[in-house]
């Protein structure tokens, strides 16, 4: 009896120790998007205590896999991808409060930009061509932040990581996988998900690396070599019989670059998981939930088989303790020292500068953010590619910058194609120096019906406590505007309008407060309206009368921008307040039989206050407030005759027709002005748009029978605009397709298509 009981506590000895002597190796697929089907497996298995002693992955595979490794739950995966910021890190954009609206050049019709190396003796069209379609400053930063302190836990050894870890990449140069065993954690990750042309490659000890998943997409040979586990747990989110759509270009892509892999989990040694992922494409990030769900319950249709293979068990408790103490080891994050590489030692300077304006012993991985998006705001710093190493003795780290200072002119090219007269082409130049001082200097031309325009631009930044900067600006701008029966349907109003601007502006300016500035300026200008006083069935360039005013234009003005688009945003608030003193002299001409007769000059004087609001409120996941403010008041005299005082008049143009359209109904010398932006988001970047406006003029002009202009002060000529579109937002230009009734004249409803950007950019009196 006793040696029955020896016998059967021995057996269960032996067992418990087999038990626990059972590792399971885990091996996540690439996939895109898909990928997050990953994360819900991840929650099935942890539910169900199924162990999980070390991971591999690649591109999707790699960013869950490494998030594992280093202590992240599925739930703490799925909170991070579904927050406003991966969102940035995905698409390249800022973060609104991050934006450097000081820093920032004003907005252009830029579609697409390249640089030309001013160091290549040959031109080399490859290097024209983007080399990426997602910006890649997001991500430099962001795997600093998500990885400088658990590369310094694990002293640079993946093995000592939460669970050990692998993550393959491409080795382009060479041909073959890259397998990331040790080193820079976030290199480790970011390296394995670079699609190509979809996000920048990585160079890492001089090799350029690529999504791994080009040569190998299931990295189960990693995983028995590494670790040799006594199970392995595969998911794989490819399809590989599943042809790419016909218009999803990143999957066509996807299929011609990515060579064939072993999807396989090698026989009798573990269980493969595969899911029904059909319809989901690269970058459907925003299909979280139902990708969760669908990884969550492929697994639990499979717990039973995974449970008969998999005999040992953990407690989901005793887990969490342990991802809780082994997080409680991290290092303060916070750098005392900055190693600058790839510049010289002027632009050396001016980064350090701006990098520790504080002046204090240590700063922090916030304040280095601040510093970073202020640098790149910067068009001569390219790229910074941030790394981290930590230095226990001064229990802080050194943060590693490697700079690509840009050496190249810049050429941009835009364009809006219209249905409307507002078709427009925009070529622009741009060089930037950093010394002492950030400087940049910009050519840009305007071309189209409307607008035919050359800017001449250059800005000096400081790098003091106090940022500064001067600029000094020409432009010489000529807009048409012409309108026929349908809106001056009565025989007395204008018909054809021509404004001629040459201007000189010098302004100065400080940051103010977050995201703002403040501009003092001085310009003088020569201004020149052509226009007709009464419609003639037939005319010329002889017909039109001429006002011309020579003016100096002193100004102060407080500006804030976080807008999240330069056309049509979505989020982000703008506010603007100015005040500005004109004066010169006002002259006008009208032809005759030989020429143009004149009368004598009058000098013109004025005072006007401008301020304006526009903001954009998020009331759920689908809907969206948009709300504007604006108004105009100033002193300005009637000028020579009716025609003219209108054309001078500030105009409420808040909707990008109008911008193209002159309509004197609202125009006014002083107004109010509010409108409503009800936005629904359909699906990412695709909205419906709704705009209504209410325009209230305080100062009105009535047409005497001489065709002066008679002042009239009343709120009763008040005018809306009403305006709905369906917006899709491109990464690099909208495509609308709107339509818009204006209360004035009867009946006028506007249909039209717009694709790209209609930005006009300032004028004399902006």
């Amino acid at each position: 009896m006793i040696r029955h009981r020896l016998l059967l506590l021995l057996f269960n000895l032996l067992l418990a120790l087999t038990l626990s002597a059972q590792q399971v190796g885990l091996v996540l697929s690439g996939g895109g998007a898909k990928g997050i089907a990953h994360i819900g497996m991840l929650q099935a298995l942890e539910e169900n205590g199924i162990p999980i002693d070390y991971v591999a992955g690649t591109s999707i595979g790699a960013i869950v896999s490494g998030l594992y490794a280093m202590g992240y739950s599925p739930a703490d995966m799925m909170e991070l991808i579904k927050s406003p910021t991966f969102i940035t890190w995905m698409n390249g954009t800022i973060e609104q409060d991050y934006i450097n609206y000081f820093r920032q050049s004003a907005p252009t019709p830029e579609i697409l930009s390249t640089d030309i190396s001013l160091r290549d003796t040959v031109l080399k069209p490859g290097k024209i061509l983007p080399n990426s379609l997602m910006n890649p400053i997001q991500m430099n930063y962001a795997f600093l932040q998500l990885t400088a302190q658990y590369t310094a836990l694990c002293r640079n050894d993946f093995n000592h990581l939460f669970v050990p870890f692998r993550s393959v990449a491409a080795d382009v140069n060479n041909r073959k996988p890259y397998v990331f065993r040790q080193g820079d954690l976030g290199d480790a990750i970011r390296t394995s998900m670079s699609f190509p042309f979809v996000f920048k490659a990585i160079k890492v000890d001089n090799r350029l690396l690529y999504d791994g998943g080009i040569y190998n997409n299931f990295p189960v040979d990693v995983m028995e070599k590494d670790f040799n586990p006594d199970v392995i747990l595969g998911s794989v989110v490819v399809d590989i019989n599943e042809k790419p759509d016909d218009y999803d270009m990143v999957a066509q892509l996807q299929t011609m670059i990515i060579h064939p892999s072993n999807y396989e989990v090698p026989a009798g040694k573990g269980i493969q998981l595969t899911f029904n992922l059909k319809g989901v494409s690269l970058l459907d990030f925003h299909k979280a939930d139902s990708l969760f769900r669908t990884g969550y319950e492929g697994a639990m249709a499979n717990m039973d088989s995974i449970k008969r293979m998999v005999q040992r068990r953990v407690d989901p408790f005793d887990l969490t303790l342990r991802r809780y103490q082994f997080k409680s080891r991290l290092p303060v994050m916070r750098f005392k020292e900055i190693v600058i590489n790839g510049t010289n030692e002027a632009e050396r300077n001016y980064i350090f500068k701006v990098l520790r304006q504080t002046g204090e012993a240590y700063f922090t991985l916030e304040d280095f953010k601040v510093g970073y998006f202020k640098l790149l705001a910067d068009r001569k710093i390219k790229e910074i590619v941030p790394h981290a190493i930590y230095n226990p003795h001064d229990d802080a780290f050194t943060l590693i910058l490697d700079v690509e200072v840009n050496h190249s002119i810049r050429l941009s090219i835009g364009a809006n194609l219209s249905s409307s007269t507002s078709n427009q082409v925009y070529l622009g130049l741009g060089f930037n120096v950093l010394d002492q001082y950030s400087q940049e200097y910009t050519l840009d031309a305007y071309m189209g019906r409307v607008l035919n325009a050359v800017r001449a631009k250059g800005v000096i930044f400081s790098s003091d406590d106090v940022p500064k900067s001067f600029s000094a600006e020409f432009s010489s701008l000529n807009f048409n505007f012409f309108q026929g029966e349908k809106l001056f349907y009565n025989d007395d109003r204008p018909a054809f309008i021509k404004q001629r601007e040459n201007y000189i502006k010098f302004r100065f300016a400080m940051p103010a407060m977050v995201n703002g500035k403040m501009e003092m300026g001085l310009s003088g200008g020569i201004l020149m309206d052509e226009y007709m006083q009464t419609k003639l069935e037939t005319f010329s360039n002889r017909s039109f009368d001429r006002s011309l005013y020579f003016l100096l234009n002193g100004a102060i003005r407080y500006d804030f921008n976080n807008l999240n688009a330069k056309q049509y945003p979505t989020a982000g608030k703008r506010t603007y307040l100015g005040l500005q003193l004109l004066t010169g002299l006002e002259s006008f001409r009208t032809p005759d039989s030989v020429g143009y007769r004149s009368k004598p000059d009058k000098n013109l004087t004025y005072t006007q206050f401008s301020a304006g609001f526009e903001r954009y409120l998020s009331l759920n996941k689908r809907c969206i407030l948009g709300l504007l403010g604006s108004t105009v008041i100033n002193n300005k005299r009637a000028l020579d005759n009716y025609t003219a005082s209108v054309v001078q008049s500030p105009g409420f143009t808040p909707t990008l027709h109008s911008k193209s359209a002159f309509n004197e109904a609202y125009r006014s010398n002083q107004f109010l002005a509010f409108g409503v932006m009800p936005i629904w988001n359909l699906q990412p970047n695709l909205y419906v748009r709704t705009e209504y406006y209410g325009f209230f003029p305080w100062t009105m002009y009535e047409r005497s029978a001489d065709q002066q202009a008679i002042p009239v002060h009343k709120w009763s000529n008040i005018q809306y605009i009403a305006e709905a579109s369906l917006v899709y937002s491109l990464p690099f230009a909208s495509l609308s397709l709107f339509v818009n009734n204006y209360s004035y004249p009867k009946g006028n409803w506007n249909v039209g298509i717009n694709l790209g950007y209609l930005l006009f950019g300032s004028r004399f009196h902006d």
